[in-house]
């Protein structure tokens, strides 16, 4: 479902959609026994129950000026085998139940600034865990992560001149620094226990010479 809404100087978007795929003979991981080392192997297995994948996706587009462009967006799905699986769980691992993005652009027109901030919501997750801190490093135990919000933010100054076309920018990645706070350490470390953002808070700079012929 859609609906739009339109003036001379706004628009407005809005999305609404519903899903459900059936998904026959899915890959899903069978996780073997430690051999004398420590070592567990995971096979890849294709689930002959199958496996659904159900939810809703909404977003919204709106632009309030020629100066502003905004977007975001939200989902809320479940994912699950047809029968159960490690930890006799059926959900699927690292895949959250919601998520989500905000994008806000400001451009002025005819001024040199320009100013962008987007965010990407991660729900709670599963994520199997074989590292020393489990009760039973064998068996290993299932955690659930915490959400993340990585929120990110760029300023960018444009210069136009006749030998070439500069954009000078900064920035910075994941403001907030969210993050694992959980790696696992030492020699019998589960190297496989890593989930959410890429990386943690960084800050940038740099220059972007464009239209040099």
């Amino acid at each position: 479902m859609s609906y739009i809404k339109t003036s001379a100087s706004t628009n407005l978007e809005l999305l609404a959609e519903f899903f459900y795929t059936q998904l026959d003979d899915p890959f899903a991981n069978e996780i073997g026994e430690p051999d004398a080392n420590g070592r567990v192997v995971y096979t890849r297995i294709n689930e002959e129950k199958g496996a659904k994948v159900k939810g809703v996706n909404l977003e919204a587009k709106w632009i309030p000026s020629e100066f502003w462009d905004i977007n975001a967006g939200f989902t809320v799905q479940t994912s699950e085998y047809g029968a159960p699986q490690d930890f006799n769980e059926k959900r699927f691992f690292r895949t959250p139940d919601t998520y989500g993005f905000a994008i806000i652009n400001w451009e002025p027109r005819g001024g040199p600034w320009e100013i962008s901030t987007s965010a990407t919501y991660t729900g709670k997750m599963l994520v199997p865990y074989f590292g020393p801190l489990a009760e039973d490093p064998d068996s290993g135990v299932l955690k659930e992560s915490d959400p993340f919000f990585d929120w990110s933010a760029k300023l960018t100054y444009c210069i136009d001149s006749n030998l070439a076309d500069f954009n000078i920018f900064a920035g910075a990645k994941n403001i907030l620094n969210s993050y694992q706070n959980d790696f696992d350490t030492g020699k019998d470390r589960d190297p496989g226990y890593i989930y959410g953002p890429v990386s943690p808070r960084m800050i940038y700079a740099g220059v972007k010479i464009s239209n040099v012929f």
